[in-house]
């Protein structure tokens, strides 16, 4: 349902920016290159479910949770830009069946560069390629948590709806979250969200 949902704001945002009529005045072109920051919220699923400390014992697995990020970057060019991101992926759950109930979350930092394709004066897409770095943690005893480092990708719609600020429609995946020698397992997350952009000039 809420992917869904994420669906349908991608679509209304790409109607909006291409049939909605500006207001009178207008407000000035947004100025595409130079700083800027955001904050997102969104919908995260772990691909291969429960791993690692999760899987076994006749559990069941909830792999979907909420997402929430901060990120800032700066755009050298209409076509160009660079980015910084935090972002919380929520938990893993393990519930039921003989063993405990049990919880893996993750946190990452990721840096991508984005290549810009613009729509629209105000209306563009995007995609990204970079890297991040991890960290997990379990609510089970005496499992200490873990990073690592891999790669990142992902893609969006943006429109520069007024003046400074902006909104996005994003999806990422960070691949192999984990390791396979751990505890934890490996996972892939897939992130759907919205975010706001604002410009500081």
């Amino acid at each position: 349902m809420t992917t869904r949902l994420l669906m349908g704001f991608a679509l209304t945002l790409a109607l909006g920016a291409a049939h909605a009529q500006a207001p009178f005045p207008p407000p000035p072109p947004p100025t595409l290159i130079g700083p800027y920051v955001g904050g997102s919220v969104g919908y995260v699923t772990a691909r291969k479910g429960c791993q690692g400390l999760l899987s076994g014992g006749g559990r069941g697995c909830d792999s979907t949770d909420f997402a929430f990020g901060v990120f800032g970057g700066y755009q050298v060019n209409r076509y160009l830009s660079a980015e910084l991101g935090y972002r919380n992926l929520g938990k893993v759950r393990a519930f039921g069946g003989t063993s405990s109930s049990d919880n893996i979350s993750a946190q990452v930092w990721d840096f991508t560069g984005m290549g810009i394709w613009p729509i629209e004066e105000r209306f563009s897409a995007y995609g990204r390629l970079g890297g991040y770095y991890a960290t997990l943690d379990t609510s089970a005893r005496g499992v200490a948590s873990q990073s690592n480092s891999q790669l990142t990708y992902g893609g969006g719609l943006q429109w520069d709806f007024f003046g400074r600020y902006g909104v996005r429609a994003d999806w990422q995946r960070y691949r192999k979250v984990g390791k396979e020698s751990s505890l934890y397992g490996v996972n892939y997350y897939d992130v759907l969200a919205v975010a706001l952009v604002y410009r500081f000039r």
